[in-house]
């Protein structure tokens, strides 16, 4: 073995190792720079999109550290850097532009429920699409249909590889990367005029493509895995980089044929421009460059810019409707097809990844009647998570079909299922559901969750669920007497008054935030000493609760009850107690915001600022 083979092995053998650890790096290291940010610079605890409240706290962060407008400063200047590229063919900078582009993508690694929290205030320079609309965010959800189709493709063959695959296309770019790199440089030191050996056979732009599937994995990477009322899709700032960063091979493309000739034209005539793909392919996808320009490859920048433009507006045109952001709203239109309804049952029956079954079942369950039908042929499924989301999924169908297969499954061995199908009952609302709830609440022997089923009786708002839920607040169980408390206030059940308030002053458990409530909404006068009782309880959630509850009552003393919970220890308690005097202006709060701009904690002092701000307008 020559001195050259030999090399070649010890540097692959490199690259291998270098693309391992490099993959569990695109995984591991945003993970810990989300928790450097997170723990020494400031940002609200607010969860994205869960009410009017969140949105007030999160505009004024905003606009109190000008995020928007560094926002849209940054974004013109980032299009500005990759236009210079481009026009002065400076592929470092127009690449520059395109990273700076992509890197907000990482903030899906993020453990906040805000938006712009963590990590994910790399998002500020998406703000200019971000303000549109979230949605914007996804118009290049068909990018994301090549990784459904080789989930599913691996599927048939009884191969799961819903945890593997990001890491798969990870590392494959990132090897592609690697191995492109070091022919390159092995190129330079033969000193080859063109680079056309090894790895380049099989694509002109190695680095560039591995870039570009490197970054296709880093979108389905594992991040934070946290329940989020809004999350920021990532499709259309990959397909936007991507698409730079093919017009900027392009532009290298010009740049070579100028600089070598004829010799750079043999080798694009055996080697493949980026993708890999067969022959026939290609000449389909170049069809609108050669139909347009009379030309097999671009010859100007304003060529480039034409094609590029125009495939980038076409996938994003094709996105419109993969992603479901153009939709009729007719029940006709929404009507899957039976082609689509077998494809989504398949996909139920033999799925082994719950997200899939997850997604399948809530489409069956929207898509009209035939649909529906068909869901419920599997509520008797041997998967249990076939029946438990099915279940889930039936409850928003709105069908009166639904409803006996649901309380059949009140039976089912499952209890997650069952939970789920009393839960279903519920959100249905249809009165059938009753009496077959009311034979499952509180009943050892059949062991539906009795949290669930109150919640359902309350939905369903029939007054002949009083009895049992009164009974329920003498459970043994503290969220079954919690809950049906909180369906006999759903009910405005006034019988429950005297019951309720035995209940917060009799058991050491009760959730006296909640017991308040419903003696609110009955109209007791007993509310406020559920909610003082409250404020003594140990979990500051329970405090926030009663002090959030509090500012609905307009006595003087529940007033100063608010005022107090300035000085409590933990700062989501003092949080909400600045924010709910907004709503009590008077002398007394006006006293207690400006005292509290001195709190140790910048939301507390932040609220309170902008609140004495609007006292004076």
């Amino acid at each position: 073995m020559n001195s050259t083979a030999k090399t070649g092995i010890v540097l692959t053998f490199m690259a291998l190792v270098f693309t391992i650890g490099l993959t569990f790096a695109s995984a591991e290291l945003p993970a810990l720079l989300d928790k450097f940010v997170g723990r020494h610079f400031n940002f609200p605890n607010v969860a994205t999109g869960q009410d009017s409240m969140t949105d007030w706290r999160e505009q004024l962060y905003v606009s109190r550290y000008h995020i928007r407008l560094i926002g849209y400063i940054c974004f013109a200047l980032v299009v500005g850097l990759i236009a210079a590229g481009f026009i002065l063919e400076k592929k470092g900078l127009a690449s520059a532009g395109a990273l700076v582009l992509f890197l907000p993508v990482f903030g899906h690694f993020a453990a906040t429920m805000f938006f712009l929290g963590g990590l994910a205030f790399l998002r500020f320079l998406w703000l200019p699409f971000l303000d549109i609309s979230f949605d914007v965010m996804s118009l290049g959800s068909v990018a994301l249909l090549p990784y459904d189709w080789l989930l599913k493709l691996f599927e048939m063959i009884g191969i799961n590889l819903w945890n593997e695959l990001p890491f798969i296309i990870t590392g494959l770019g990132l090897l592609i990367f690697l191995l492109g790199v070091i022919a390159w440089m092995q190129g330079r030191v033969e000193k080859r005029a063109v680079t056309d050996f090894w790895i380049y056979r099989l694509s002109r732009h190695p680095q560039y493509l591995g870039w570009i599937i490197w970054s296709y994995g880093v979108m389905f990477l594992p991040g934070a895995n946290m329940k989020r009322y809004v999350d920021v899709p990532n499709s259309l700032a990959w397909l936007l980089t991507a698409m730079i960063i093919i017009a900027i091979a392009m532009m290298e493309e010009r740049r070579m044929k100028r600089d070598h000739g004829a010799a750079y034209d043999a080798f694009r005539a055996q080697s493949p421009f980026l993708f890999p793909l067969p022959r026939i392919v290609r000449r389909f996808f170049s069809l609108p460059l050669r139909l347009a320009f009379k030309r097999q490859y671009p010859e100007t920048r304003g060529q480039i810019a034409a094609v590029t433009g125009f495939y980038t507006v076409l996938l994003i045109i094709i996105s419109l409707f993969s992603g479901g952001l153009l939709r009729s709203g007719s029940p006709a239109a929404a009507a899957l097809s039976p082609e689509k309804i077998t494809s989504r049952m398949h996909t139920m029956r033999t799925s082994g990844n719950r997200g899939d079954i997850r997604e399948a079942a809530g489409r069956l369950s929207r898509g009209g009647d035939a649909a529906v039908d068909s869901l419920i042929t599997l509520m008797d499924h041997g998967n249990v998570f076939v029946r438990w989301y099915g279940a889930d999924a039936l409850g928003v169908s709105g069908s009166f079909k639904a409803v006996d297969p649901l309380i059949a499954l009140l039976d089912d061995p499952d209890r997650n299922v069952r939970r789920t199908a009393a839960e279903a009952l519920g959100n249905l609302g249809f009165p059938e559901a009753e009496q077959p709830l009311l034979d499952v609440f509180l009943n050892p022997e059949r062991d539906v969750d009795d949290s669930s089923v109150a919640r359902a009786l309350a939905r369903l708002g029939s007054p002949n669920a009083v009895p049992a839920l009164l009974r329920g607040l003498r459970a043994d169980h503290p969220n079954t007497r919690r809950w049906s408390a909180w369906a006999l206030g759903e009910l405005g059940a006034k019988e429950a008054i005297e019951p309720v308030i035995a209940w917060f002053e009799t058991d050491s458990t009760c959730d006296c935030a909640e017991a308040g409530r419903v003696l609110l909404k009955l109209g007791s006068d007993r509310a406020e000493d559920a909610f003082s009782k409250g404020l003594k309880a140990g979990q500051w959630w329970v405090v926030q609760g009663c002090v959030r509850s509090l500012a609905e009552i307009p006595a003087e003393s529940a007033l100063d009850k608010v005022i107090a919970a300035l000085d409590h220890e933990n700062e989501q308690v003092r949080r909400t107690a600045v924010l709910v005097l907004g709503n009590r202006p008077s002398e007394k709060s006006r006293a207690a915001l400006t005292k509290a701009l001195k709190d140790s904690d910048f939301e507390v002092r932040m609220y309170a600022e902008e609140l004495l701000k609007e006292y004076k307008r």
